[in-house]
């Protein structure tokens, strides 16, 4: 009797211990997955409004309402504009640029990302106007990008993230927005560098995309929320959100991303991921 209780809990502790190491290949499997799939377009070029809120109502903007503040204006809000460009690399270089043409004290500003796909950190260019020089980023800063709830390291993994960077564990299953999905925890490895101590993203069961994260502190305190909504296929399986909101809930203030025209898959030329570029933006 005794040895069959010995060999019960044996058995036990293994099934115990196998639990975690499973949730998080499952876990690394649906991340991947969810990359591969947004990835999985050769480039896209997007034009957007972007407002920044301060003291955000709790409930977010709607399209609707996010059109209306571009259109009318509304105190507390500062409104910007920009174009993204976004060139998807099969080794995994992709290469980003973001322009900004509003307000008028951020009209040329230009921010350039080429990522790398092995231990070699990212490459970050910031262009400011006022300055007429080109300057690198480290990939240890924590400024935010023109002033907005957008951290550069943001800017740059919602491109795509480095997988092999981060621990993964499946934690639940919850609904957002009345869509199923599947929430994960990522927690960054001992040698990546990140603002973030950790996060939790909500990755739609079926669509695989992201409809919600939550960024936390390195004390474990919460940081930012970041929700997409307004979600639309692309191209077979590809999907991207029109309207994003990245509230910062320990400065109570929040950035809105409205989408107003997009194209997937266009030639981009390649004088627009250059440096060069940054100083004399052209027509593309």
């Amino acid at each position: 009797m005794n040895r069959f209780r010995s060999v019960l809990v044996g058995l036990m502790l293994l099934a115990g211990s196998a639990i975690p190491a499973r949730a998080e290949s499952d876990a690394l499997a649906l991340i991947t997955e969810t990359w591969t799939r947004y990835r999985s377009v050769k480039s896209e070029r997007e034009e957007c409004e972007i407002l920044v809120v301060t003291a955000p109502p709790a409930a977010g903007f709607s399209r609707a309402e996010a059109e209306a503040i571009v259109r009318d204006g509304k105190s507390g809000v500062i409104h910007k504009r920009a174009v993204r460009h976004v060139l998807y690399a099969p080794d995994h270089r992709d290469k980003l640029h973001l322009l900004f043409s509003l307000p008028a004290d951020d009209a040329g500003l230009g921010f350039l990302v080429w990522r790398q796909s092995d231990s070699a950190q990212d490459d970050m260019w910031l262009f400011m106007p006022g300055y007429r020089a080109v300057r690198r980023i480290p990939m240890s800063s924590k400024q935010r990008l023109a002033g907005t709830d957008l951290l550069y390291e943001d800017v740059r993994e919602l491109a795509g993230e480095r997988t092999d960077r981060f621990t993964y564990k499946t934690v639940g299953a919850e609904t957002v927005d009345g869509r199923s999905a599947d929430v994960v925890s990522a927690v960054p490895k001992a040698d990546t560098v990140t603002a973030y101590g950790s996060r939790k993203v909500w990755v739609d069961t079926e669509r695989r995309f992201p409809l919600k994260a939550e960024f936390y502190d390195a004390g474990g305190t919460l940081w930012k929320v970041l929700r997409n909504s307004e979600i639309h296929e692309v191209a077979p399986n590809v999907y991207r959100a029109d309207l994003a909101e990245m509230r910062d809930v320990q400065a109570n203030q929040s950035t809105v991303l409205l989408v107003t025209k997009r194209s997937i898959g266009a030639e981009l030329p390649p004088q627009v991921f250059t440096e060069d570029y940054l100083v004399h933006p052209g027509a593309d």
